[in-house]
């Protein structure tokens, strides 16, 4: 093809390919390919990801195809063997499949498209940056912002766990919940809480099991943000330590239901997203 970068080869989907299979195809590739990643490469990182952000965004992946027939029109010149009726046909094919698909996905419909044709076109995004390293931590910029909203974790793409953030989500998670179990101390009265606390701190003892959840809930859903199950487990394992170090009692119970509660919201997302990629 001349000198056009097929991003549809890059993440190996077909032209037809829907965007929860782009999605897809992407992170598995982007985890097998980060550098941080054994046999991975910065270069193929970085057109892994400019290649997710031009096909993520339906008027750059309507541009690129453009690209992509113009591209090959213009091979068939070049080698002299060219068929004008068949090129035409081969064109209006590709563009009906691309409206066909546009339709079905909820994409902009042809009306639509035509009527952007006579609109001033808004200055395009410029393409993804070549990943940078952060300080050689492992951190990489350039990644496209995460599509998924604070309330869909389901929807998450962690980068693969590190030595960093493994010890940043244990030891987070380690520091929440001894500061929250201290406060059960005092407020169960198992310790004598400082003046300026008292009584005020005792009067929280029937309801320290709402800071309890609350605090195991979001050491999971920042974990799992940062890096993922590994960093989930370590969570856990933080929970443990304390929990059975002489915390105060429904301390690592009900920091353990936090940890379920996230749970449950990712399952239930991820089969709401089941369900409605079957419709």
């Amino acid at each position: 093809m001349a000198e056009q970068i097929n991003y549809y080869r890059i993440l190996g989907v077909p032209r037809s390919a829907s965007q929860s299979e782009i999605k897809a195809a992407y992170r598995r590739l982007a985890k097998e390919r980060h550098p941080d990643h054994s046999g991975g490469s910065e270069t193929e990182f970085s057109q892994l990801q400019e290649a997710n952000a031009v096909l993520s965004d339906p008027n750059r992946r309507r541009r690129h195809d453009e690209a992509l027939d113009l591209a090959h029109a213009a091979d068939q010149l070049a080698g002299l063997n060219l068929d004008f009726g068949s090129l035409d046909d081969e064109v209006s094919r590709k563009r009906r499949e691309r409206e066909e698909r546009g339709t079905s996905e909820g994409g902009p419909s042809l009306g639509e498209r035509l009527r952007n044709r006579f609109r001033k076109e808004e200055p395009e995004e410029p393409s993804a940056r070549r990943s940078e390293p952060s300080s050689g931590r492992g951190r990489y910029r350039g990644a496209p912002a995460r599509e998924a909203s604070w309330y869909q974790p389901q929807d998450f793409d962690p980068e693969p766990i590190t030595w960093r953030s493994g010890a940043l989500s244990f030891f987070g998670a380690l520091i929440a919940f001894l500061v929250v179990g201290q406060i059960g101390l005092w407020a169960t009265g198992l310790n004598n809480p400082p003046a300026v606390l008292d009584p005020g701190v005792t009067a929280l003892g029937p309801l320290m099991f709402v800071p309890y959840t609350l605090v195991g809930l979001l050491a999971a859903y920042l974990a799992y943000r940062a890096a993922g199950w590994a960093a989930l487990a370590l969570v856990f394992v933080a929970a443990l330590v304390v929990g059975g170090s002489g915390g105060p009692d429904g301390l690592l119970q009900f920091v353990t239901l936090g940890i379920v509660l996230l749970l449950i919201v990712v399952y239930l997302g991820n089969r709401r997203d089941e369900r409605s990629r079957r419709r």
